[in-house]
């Protein structure tokens, strides 16, 4: 494997709290796959879009894990840039560069959509391994386009797709007001969702990415509620008497396990879409709360005291057969299923050492310690390719975004804004 000097390829990173190799650093990147990423062709007058598109690809390459990013100056001198003509691409001169992959896009765009023809050579071969003809309208259309290469591309060297047409959503605020925003898994296009002028909170995207559960004051209470993000309409799910909190959506995106204590303590019930025919799940004194779905269905995780301090539990969809798999030490929180269902990424507070971010196997083996920081770490959320987990974290002073790749422990901050406290991220799927 070779290596390769890391330059500046995006301006989305600004200096780091989290203590990692960062991209627009130099440094030597080990174990990672060099990949060259050249401006896109384009037409003529529309070079911005194929530089800005070519910066939204490395870095979600790089970010990924699988990648590292060649440098401009390891390009092969006589390279000035490519044609529109991929049969123009001069492998014997790129042989002698770091790269052992390489990145042809041609970009046309008008004021209807955007049209990008990628694909994804072989340097040593020469022959091209991946190619996808996109498009798409609206709003930053490179970016969507970048985005779903990426994935094409992470996908055909490893078998499972990237995440980086995905997106988040968290809530914000920095008046004593929150509210629910989504963005792009990187943090660029925010958007505020909810306009409730109160607290919003604790957000959770549906596996369709249609909708997201939240928590709201907005009725002056603390209710449960749904925003379908079509129509921008949000609907009650739960405003019981007592708690009603910490929703978790099932895979097919029809119901959701949610947490009320209208019963006189705190139990796991669960509840179609609409917040209709409630099934009690859970019946135990001690406190049984946030529930998490296998991507099967088939199994809840969830919190209980049961057994004394707070530990993570797995039982049947239907609330039978429960088992403690959680004995790492300290008090453990906000279970989440990774998506290929082999892990549990969640929190553990050991006294004095502040909130960190755990991944342990779906079994509750191998737990590992995945944050060492100053400040707290919590609620962790997974990308829809189980390589990241995604959480909010005080470590710079306040609240802000940050991942972590489970394999190589790299940390990233995500960054989503400047003016405002973040929180409760949640790791929707995908998008086409």
């Amino acid at each position: 494997m070779k290596t390769w000097c890391l330059t500046a390829i995006v301006a989305l990173c600004a200096p780091l709290a989290f203590g990692q190799v960062e991209i627009g650093t130099t440094g030597q990147a080990e174990g990672r796959i060099p990949i060259a990423v050249p401006d896109c062709c384009t037409a003529p007058g529309q070079e911005a879009i194929g530089k800005a598109m070519a910066q939204v690809l490395a870095y979600d390459l790089y970010f990924s894990g699988v990648f590292g990013i060649v440098p401009l100056n390891a390009y092969p001198r006589t390279f000035t840039g490519f044609t529109r003509d991929p049969q123009t691409i001069d492998f014997e001169a790129w042989r002698s560069t770091p790269a052992e992959f390489l990145v042809h896009a041609y970009v046309t765009s008008d004021a209807q959509a955007l049209t990008a023809e990628c694909r994804l050579f072989d340097v040593l071969s020469g022959e091209m391994v991946s190619g996808k003809r996109l498009a798409t309208r609206g709003q930053e259309w490179h970016r969507l386009v970048a985005h779903q290469f990426a994935d094409e591309i992470v996908r055909h060297l490893t078998g499972v797709a990237g995440c980086a047409s995905s997106r988040i959503c968290f809530s914000g605020g920095s008046t004593g007001k929150k509210e629910i925003y989504i963005a792009d898994y990187d943090g660029a296009n925010m958007k505020q969702v909810t306009q409730h002028g109160s607290i919003s909170i604790l957000p959770k995207f549906s596996p369709d990415g249609r909708k997201i559960a939240y928590l709201s004051y907005k009725d002056r209470y603390p209710f449960l509620y749904v925003l379908d993000l079509d129509t921008g309409e949000s609907r009650p799910l739960s405003k019981q008497v007592g708690l009603n909190v910490a929703p978790a959506w099932s895979p097919d995106s029809r119901q959701l396990a949610i947490v009320q204590s209208k019963d006189g303590d705190s139990e796991i019930y669960l509840v179609n879409v609409d917040g209709s025919n409630p099934r009690r799940l859970t019946n135990d004194s001690a406190l049984d709360t946030s529930p998490t779905f296998d991507p099967s269905g088939t199994r809840i995780a969830f919190v209980s005291e049961r057994g004394g301090a707070a530990q993570i539990y797995v039982m049947g969809a239907d609330g039978s057969g429960v088992k403690r798999i959680s004995y790492q030490g300290g008090r453990a929180y906000d279970p989440v299923w990774s998506p290929d269902g082999s892990k549990i990424a969640y929190v553990v507070d050991k006294s004095g050492d502040g909130f960190e971010i755990y991944v342990m196997a779906a079994d509750g083996s191998g737990a590992k310690r995945m944050t060492n920081s100053a400040g707290n770490n919590e609620s962790p959320t997974w990308s829809p390719d189980s390589r990241h987990v995604m959480f909010a974290s005080t470590r710079s002073g306040r609240w802000e975004l940050g991942a972590v790749n489970v394999e190589t422990g790299e940390e990233q901050r995500i960054p989503v804004s400047a003016e405002l406290s973040l929180q409760g991220p949640s790791w929707g799927p995908r998008r086409q």
